[in-house]
């Protein structure tokens, strides 16, 4: 198992396509898709009240719209998604997933059922899947291989932009519905705010993919000669490279537990253990999760790209790594330590957070071939993302059957997350060891037949 060299020569690998200008600007572009997905995927938890009292449903399918229906829906859509991929014009899909998530976020807009509401975050769940698969696959052609995790960290920007733009552009498109609250409308009979924020977000989409379909140009696939000297079937990939996927599954499960866990518990552990407001702990952390996470993905673009091209993947690992060493101080003292402290590790916690997440979508692209990349981040995130959803069940399991204090959210949180931490950077090194290995071959094989058509290390 080893690094893929994507064209018919080593070198050929190492070099960018197009100019400076068109591979950032694709890059922006694909941001700026990342950042209206999140938007209208958002948008329902900024108006959850006036949706249960109009459709008459409570915080039970609440949380199924916006938890685990959703986020189910989303990771098993990856899969048959990815091989539209892998195999069709890869932009002309994606703009053709923000028409259908944009036609069923307007279809959220005129539910009059908690049914017909789960139809609409279905299809918004199904089409949005595409997004990151897409964008990772174009993005693998675009740059030179060790400059891939520089361009994907600024792609994962768009998911943290996404929340935040949620918030404010919702606030101030609710401002401006509010005055035509119960005026007659069509089809819906009375017009209420909630249902024309799901409408204004669905124009944007369409604006904005239309405005892409002019923009956004499909590069060439950068292997297909390689690919036709040495055909090989997906499965017959994974299962010859199962150890590093697998291991690097484990290690990116542990930064995957770390993030669900921060979505859903620190406000709960400032607010009971810490005793502050509902108010206070959305002042403070709206702003922190902005000002934290863009500097953590930008940091991780950086020192992702200070490396040579033949040892790209181990050297992304170590950074990843340090990263979660780094975690593992500060969730302590985020979950163990006053007031003060716990605010002070939060912005930490979630600027290392955002520094490895923003990585986690590129060991994967750097040993897949071009025709592969979409199917294998799939399976991958699947296999990663599905038990790292488990860390705030386990926290809340944890602080119920197992210290039966609900003070004792903070003694929960450092052992579900530290536990991540310490498995994270142990099943890190493995993946290093191996990356080394295997790029190791890579360099042998090259030097010894520089004019041969490489083909995979087994």
């Amino acid at each position: 198992m080893a690094y893929i060299p994507t064209s018919d020569t080593p070198e050929a690998d190492h070099r960018p396509t197009g100019t400076v200008a068109s591979r950032w600007g694709a890059v922006l572009a694909f941001m700026l898709v990342y950042i209206v997905s999140y938007i209208d995927r958002q948008v329902l938890t900024i108006v959850v009240d006036p949706v249960q009292h109009s459709l008459g449903i409570g915080d039970t399918e609440i949380g199924l719209l916006q938890g685990i229906l959703f986020s189910s829906v989303l990771m098993v859509a990856a899969v048959p998604m990815s091989y539209l991929i892998d195999h069709f014009n890869r932009t002309r899909v994606l703009l053709a997933c923000m028409v259908i998530w944009s036609l069923a976020t307007l279809y959220c807009g005129f539910a009059t059922s908690f049914v017909e509401l789960v139809v609409g975050r279905i299809g918004l769940a199904i089409a949005e899947a595409v997004v990151p698969m897409a964008a990772m696959s174009v993005i693998g052609d675009l740059f030179p291989r060790h400059k891939v995790g520089r361009a994907a960290a600024v792609f994962m920007n768009g998911g943290y932009f996404g929340n935040g733009t949620a918030m404010l552009l919702s606030g101030w498109m609710i401002a401006w519905l509010t005055p035509m609250q119960g005026q007659p409308f069509p089809i819906i009979g009375t017009f209420e705010v909630w249902r024309g924020l799901f409408m204004g977000m669905a124009g944007l989409s369409l604006l904005v993919a239309v405005g892409l379909f002019f923009f956004l140009k499909e590069p060439p696939r950068r292997e297909l000669v390689k690919e036709q000297a040495s055909p090989e079937s997906f499965w017959t990939f994974f299962w010859e490279r199962r150890r590093f996927i697998l291991s690097y599954c484990l290690f990116a499960g542990c930064i995957s537990m770390i993030g669900y866990s921060l979505y859903a518990w620190p406000p709960t552990l400032l607010i009971r253990v810490h005793g502050m407001s509902p108010v206070e702990v959305g002042v403070i952390m709206g702003p922190l999760y902005l000002l934290t996470s863009v500097p953590g993905t930008a940091l991780a673009a950086w020192l992702g790209g200070r490396c040579t091209p033949d040892r790209a993947l181990q050297h992304l690992m170590l950074v990843m790594i340090a990263f979660m060493a780094v975690l593992t101080p500060l969730v302590l003292a985020m979950t163990l330590g006053s007031k003060q402290v716990a605010i002070i590790a939060l912005g930490g916690v979630l600027l290392m957070y955002a520094a490895a997440h923003g990585a986690i979508l590129t060991p994967m692209q750097l040993i897949a071939p071009n025709r592969m990349r979409g199917r294998l981040a799939a399976v991958s995130a699947l296999i990663y993302a599905t038990p790292g959803s488990l860390g705030p069940v386990f926290i809340g399991v944890l602080t119920d059957r197992v210290f039966k204090d609900p003070m004792a959210l903070g003694e929960a949180m450092a052992l579900t997350l530290g536990s991540a931490c310490v498995l994270g950077v142990v099943a890190g090194f493995v993946v290093w060891r191996q990356a080394v290995a295997f790029e190791g071959n890579a360099r042998e094989r090259a030097s010894s037949a520089p004019s041969a058509l490489p083909s995979p290390i087994r």
